[in-house]
C-alpha cells in the first residue's frame, strides 16, 4: 500500500430520520433538561400553594393563593411543559433513542402529554372555581380537586425523571 492508497471512510447509512449534529443535540438536551426541571419545580410550587390554600382559614389568603396558582398554571406550567415536550420529541427523532424505539421514551412521551392535557382540563377549571369560591368567602369548594391535580402532576413528572435516569425496559418491537 502506498501513501496514495489511503482508505477512505464511507458515510454510515442508517434507516430513519437523520441524526442531529453533536452541538445541536447538546443544545436541545440542555434546553430539554432546563425546561423539564423548571416544569417539575413549578409543579412542586403549585403543590405547596395548594396545601397552603387548603390549610388557610382566611378566605382572602385562599383567594390570593388560588389566584397565584392560576397565574403559575397559565404562565409557567403550560409553556414549560410544551417546551419540554417539543425538545423531547425533537431529541427522540434526532438521536439513537428514537421516539418509539425504547419503552422508557414511549412511556415518558405518554406521561408528558398526559400531564400537559389532564391538568388543563381538570385542575385549571377547578382553580377558576376555587378563586371564585374563595373570593365569595367560602372555605369549601373545589380545593380537593386542585390539590389532587397538583399531587398527580408532581408524581407523574417525578416518574418521568426517574425513567430518564434509569432508562428501563429495553427496546420496543
Amino acid at each position: 500500500m502506498t501513501a496514495l492508497d489511503t482508505p477512505t471512510r464511507r458515510a454510515r447509512t442508517r434507516p430513519g430520520p437523520p441524526r442531529l449534529p453533536r452541538n445541536a443535540r447538546r443544545f436541545l438536551l440542555t434546553a430539554h433538561i432546563v425546561t423539564s426541571v423548571g416544569w417539575l419545580g413549578v409543579a412542586y410550587a403549585l403543590l405547596v400553594m395548594a396545601l397552603t390554600a387548603q390549610a388557610a382559614d382566611d378566605p382572602a389568603t385562599r383567594a390570593t393563593t388560588y389566584a397565584l396558582m392560576l397565574s403559575f398554571d397559565t404562565a409557567a406550567m403550560l409553556p414549560l411543559g410544551l417546551a419540554a415536550l417539543v425538545t423531547g420529541v425533537i431529541l427522540g427523532l434526532g438521536s439513537h433513542w428514537g421516539l418509539l424505539r425504547h419503552w422508557w421514551v414511549a412511556v415518558k412521551l405518554v406521561l408528558n402529554i398526559a400531564v400537559l392535557v389532564v391538568p388543563m382540563l381538570t385542575r385549571h377549571p377547578a382553580l377558576l372555581d376555587a378563586v371564585d369560591a374563595a373570593r365569595a368567602g367560602l372555605l369549601t369548594g373545589p380545593a380537593r380537586q386542585v390539590l389532587d391535580g397538583s399531587i398527580a402532576s408532581v408524581i407523574v413528572l417525578t416518574l418521568a425523571t426517574v425513567l430518564s435516569t434509569y432508562k428501563p425496559w429495553g427496546k420496543t418491537r
